[in-house]
C-alpha cells in the first residue's frame, strides 16, 4: 500500500470513522472549520469562477444552457472508478464550494434575469445539491427537484466512509438507469447495496432488515461494522429482532458469546459495556476477562461495574495480587469519592491498579507489590504510593535527566518498565553523563546496532507532508528508550529482519486534524455518539494527536515510522504483559515496514505487485475476503482500500486484536507484538500464521523453538506439519485466488 497505515488512540478516537483518519495524510487537507454548508455559501460574496471537478480532472467545456433541467445535469461525469474520487477534497474544499456557486448563479441569472426571490433561489439550492452529488459519482436526472436531490444529498453526506460513499453511489446509480425515480426507494437500493458489500443475502435483506427504513438500516450498519468489525456481515445475517433496538442487542451478545461471554441475565446497556471493554484487549486478558466474568454471571452477578471488577481482579490474580490484597471498605471510597457510587469507583481504582502492574516486566512488578504490601496501600492509596515508588525507580536507573517529575503514575510505570529492560551497558553509557548527552547516546546506539535513521530535527518533516512539520519533534528520553527495545525485541543475533534495512523513525506530538467526512450539521440524520461506562480504561491516557504510531513508504517505497506522544502514556491491555504501550505501537508499526512497500528502489508497479501479493498471502491464512470472494490483496482494480467494511475475515477468531480487524495489513501488524514479544500467544492464535511470518523475517525462531511453542499451545508434532503444509498449500495459491495473477 502506498499510503500511510496508523494506530488508533481509542481514546481519542472514539466517535472517529477510520476513514477520516485515513484522511489526515491527505496533502493540504483542510481542518473542520474550513468547512461550509449550502445554506451559508447561498450568502457568500461572488468569487471568481474556476473548475468544478479540479480534484477529478475532468475537462469541462463552456456553452449555454435552454433551462434549468439542463444545467442541472450539465455536471454528470463518467468516472472510471467510483473509487478513485477524491472525496475527501471536494467535501472539505471550501475556495471550491465558493467556485461552484459562482458559477451556478451566474448561469442561473441567464435563465432567471430577476436574479433573486424564491425561483431564483429555489433553482439555486437544486444546482448545488446536483453538483455536490456529481462530484461524488451520482448521474443526477432532471425529474429530481431541489427537495429530493437534498434528501440524496443528505443521505450521501452522512456516510462517513468513503467506501461507503462509493458503493452507495453505484446502487443509487442503478436504481436510476432502471427507471426509479423515487428518493425512498433510490435510498433504500443504496442500503441494499451496501448490506450486499458486506455478504448480507438479498432475501434476509429484503424480509428481516428493509423494515427497519433507511435510518434504521445506517445505524445498524454502523453499529456492525463498529463491533463486529471484519465479520459484520456474519452477524448482520444472523441477526434477530424487529427493532433497531432488538437487533442491536442480539448482536451485541452474539458477539460476546463467540469469544466465550456468558450474557444471561444482563442488561442491554451492561452486554455492550463490556463488549466496549473485550474490544480493547488482547487475547491472554480477554480469556481471563471472560473466565472471571462468567464466573461471576454464574453466582448470580449482574452489576456492570462489579463485573468489570471482577475481570480485573482475575488479572489482578495472574499478576500475583489476590482479591482482597488491598482491600477498601465502601465507606472509604466514599469519603474518597463522595460524587461516585462505591461499586464504581472500586472497579475504577482495580483497573487502575491492573494498568500499573501490567506493564512492568516480572522483577519489577513483583517488587512493586512487594513495597505496596509494606506501605499497607489499599485501592485508594496505591496508585499514590507507586507514583513516588516508581519515581524512585526511574532515579535509580537514570538519575534526574528523564524529568519524571512531571509525568502522571501509568507513563512512570511506562518508563520504568522501559528502563529496567535496556541493557545496561546502553543505559550506563547514556545517562552517566547527565542530561546532555542522553539523547545523543540512545541515538548512537540505535543506529549503530541496528541500521535505522533516527530523526531528530524538530520541525522538518521526515517525508514529503510539510502539513506535519510543525508536529515532529526532537525524541524524548522515554522514547528512544522504547524505540531501542523494540528494535532489540524484532533482532535476531542483532540484526532486524531484512525488510527494516533503513528505516527512518521521528516522533510527533500533535497532529494535522483529520477532515470530516460529514462538513455541515444534519440535526436528526446523524445519532449521538453512544458513550458506554469503562471504569479506569482511560484513566491515564493524553496526548494531542488521537494516534499512537504511523508507517508509510515515500515514493521509492522506503520505510517511514512516527511514533505519536500519545503512545507515551497509556496502559496496555491489547499487549503482552511487561510491554509498554510505546514499544508495542513500534513493533506493530515496523510490522507494516516488514509486509508493506515492496523492494525500496524498485519501480512503483513491481512494488504494488509485492505489496498485493504478501497481502494475499497473509489474506489466505485467515480468509479475509473482498465482495465477490478473491482473497484481499490490499487493492480493487487501481484503488488502494484500507478499512474497507465490505472486505470480511473468516477466521476471526485468529485475529490478535479487534484493532487488528479493521483490515489485513492491520492484522499482520498487531499480530507482529505477539509474535516478538509473546509467541506462545502468536502460536496459540494460528500455527499457519506463525509459521508463514517466521518463514518471512528470516526464522526468527529456531525449528527447536518453533516445536516447543508449538507443544505448549497443545499442538502435537504431526500437527505442527499439517499446519506447515496448509500454510504452504495457501500461500502458493493466494496469488491466483487474489487475481493478481491469472489461473
Amino acid at each position: 500500500m502506498g499510503g500511510s497505515t496508523l494506530k488508533l488512540n481509542q481514546t481519542q478516537n472514539r466517535n472517529l470513522n477510520p476513514f477520516q483518519v485515513r484522511l489526515q495524510q491527505q496533502p493540504g487537507a483542510r481542518s473542520r472549520a474550513a468547512l461550509v454548508s449550502v445554506d451559508r455559501l447561498l450568502m457568500q460574496p461572488e468569487v471568481e469562477q474556476a473548475d468544478l471537478f479540479k480534484s477529478v480532472e475532468a475537462p469541462r467545456r463552456r456553452r449555454e444552457f435552454a433551462s434549468v433541467d439542463e444545467l442541472v445535469v450539465s455536471g454528470n461525469q463518467a468516472f472510471d472508478e467510483l473509487d478513485n474520487i477524491d472525496f475527501a477534497g471536494f467535501r472539505n474544499d471550501k475556495d471550491l464550494a465558493e467556485k461552484m456557486l459562482k458559477e451556478a448563479r451566474r448561469e442561473l441569472k441567464k435563465l432567471h434575469p430577476e436574479g433573486e426571490g424564491e425561483p431564483f433561489q429555489r433553482d439555486l439550492r437544486r444546482v448545488l445539491h446536483a453538483r455536490y452529488l456529481q462530484g461524488h459519482g451520482v448521474q443526477v436526472q432532471s425529474h429530481l427537484d431541489d427537495t429530493e436531490l437534498a434528501g440524496l444529498r443528505r443521505y450521501v453526506q452522512a456516510q462517513s466512509s468513503g467506501m461507503n460513499v462509493a458503493d452507495a453511489v453505484r446502487s443509487i446509480n442503478s436504481a436510476l438507469q432502471n427507471g426509479e425515480e423515487a428518493v425512498p426507494a433510490l435510498l433504500l437500493e443504496a442500503e441494499r447495496g451496501l448490506f450486499r458489500e458486506r455478504g448480507v443475502k438479498d432475501e434476509i435483506f429484503e424480509n428481516r432488515l428493509a423494515p427497519l427504513g433507511v435510518q434504521g438500516l445506517g445505524a445498524l450498519r454502523d453499529f456492525a461494522d463498529s463491533w463486529a468489525v471484519a465479520e459484520g456481515g456474519k452477524y448482520l445475517n444472523q441477526v434477530q429482532g424487529q427493532s433497531l433496538e432488538e437487533m442491536r442487542q442480539n448482536m451485541t451478545r452474539q458477539l460476546l458469546d463467540s469469544d466465550g461471554y456468558l450474557t444471561q441475565g444482563l442488561d442491554s446497556t451492561t452486554a455492550l459495556s463490556l463488549l466496549r471493554d473485550r474490544s480493547s484487549e488482547g487475547p491472554p486478558t480477554n480469556a481471563t476477562l471472560a473466565e472471571s466474568i462468567n464466573e461471576a454471571i454464574r453466582s448470580g452477578e449482574t452489576d456492570y461495574f462489579k463485573l468489570n471488577q471482577a475481570g480485573n481482579e482475575g488479572i489482578l490474580a495472574e499478576l500475583g495480587v489476590a482479591a482482597d490484597d488491598f482491600a477498601v471498605s465502601d465507606k472509604a471510597l466514599v469519603e474518597a469519592y463522595p460524587d461516585v457510587k462505591p461499586a464504581e469507583a472500586r472497579a475504577e481504582r482495580t483497573r487502575v491498579l491492573r494498568d500499573l502492574l501490567r506493564v512492568l516486566p516480572d522483577s519489577e512488578r513483583e517488587a512493586a507489590i512487594a513495597h505496596l504490601s509494606g506501605e499497607e496501600a489499599d485501592l485508594i492509596s496505591a496508585e499514590g504510593v507507586l507514583h513516588k515508588y516508581l519515581g524512585e525507580r526511574i532515579r535509580d536507573y537514570s538519575g534526574y535527566v528523564t524529568g519524571y517529575g512531571d509525568m502522571d503514575t501509568m507513563q512512570r510505570a511506562n518508563l520504568t518498565s522501559g528502563l529496567s529492560r535496556l541493557p545496561e551497558d546502553v543505559r550506563f553509557q547514556a545517562f552517566h553523563g547527565g542530561n546532555a548527552g542522553t539523547l545523543d547516546s540512545l541515538q548512537a546506539a540505535i543506529e549503530d546496532t541496528y541500521g535505522v535513521t533516527v530523526h531528530r530535527e524538530a520541525g522538518v518533516s521526515p517525508r514529503d507532508n510539510e502539513s506535519y512539520a510543525p508536529f515532529v519533534k526532537d525524541w524524548t528520553v522515554q522514547g528512544l528508550v522504547d524505540l531501542f527495545n523494540a528494535l532489540t525485541s524484532m533482532s535476531k543475533d542483532g540484526k532486524l529482519p531484512e525488510d527494516l534495512k533503513g528505516v527512518v523513525l521521528s516522533f510527533m506530538e500533535g497532529s494535522p486534524k483529520s477532515p470530516s467526512m460529514t462538513p455541515v450539521e444534519l440535526k436528526g440524520l446523524l445519532p449521538e455518539p453512544e458513550t458506554f461506562d469503562r471504569p479506569g480504561a482511560y484513566s491515564y491516557t493524553e496526548g494531542q494527536s488521537g494516534f499512537f504510531g504511523e508507517c508509510d513508504q515515500d515514493e521509492k517505497g522506503h520505510d517511514g515510522v512516527v511514533l505519536y506522544d500519545d503512545s507515551l502514556y497509556g496502559p496496555n491491555g491489547d499487549s503482552a504483559v511487561g510491554l509498554t504501550q510505546a514499544e508495542a505501537t513500534l513493533i506493530h508499526e515496523l510490522g507494516h515496514a516488514i509486509q508493506l512497500g515492496g523492494t525500496p528502489g524498485a519501480p512503483k508497479k513491481q512494488r504494488e505487485i509485492e505489496d498485493a501479493q504478501r497481502m494475499a498471502e497473509w489474506s489466505s491464512l485467515s480468509g479475509w475476503r473482498e465482495p465477490g470472494g478473491a482473497l484481499a490483496d490490499g487493492r480493487m482494480g487501481d484503488f488502494e482500500y484500507y478499512y474497507d467494511p465490505s472486505v470480511q475475515v473468516d477466521r476471526r477468531d485468529q485475529v490478535a486484536t479487534s484493532y487488528g480487524a479493521s483490515d489485513p495489513c492491520e492484522d499482520f501488524a498487531e499480530f507482529t507484538p505477539w509474535f516478538f514479544k509473546d509467541p506462545g500467544t502468536a502460536m496459540g492464535l494460528s500455527a499457519e500464521k506463525f509459521l508463514y511470518y517466521n518463514r518471512l523475517v528470516g526464522d526468527h525462531y529456531s525449528q527447536e523453538q518453533v516445536e516447543r511453542l508449538a507443544q505448549d499451545a497443545g499442538l502435537a508434532p504431526q500437527e505442527l506439519a499439517a499446519a506447515a503444509t496448509r500454510m504452504r498449500e495457501k500461500v502458493a495459491l493466494a496469488p491466483e485466488q487474489a487475481g493478481i495473477i491469472a489461473g
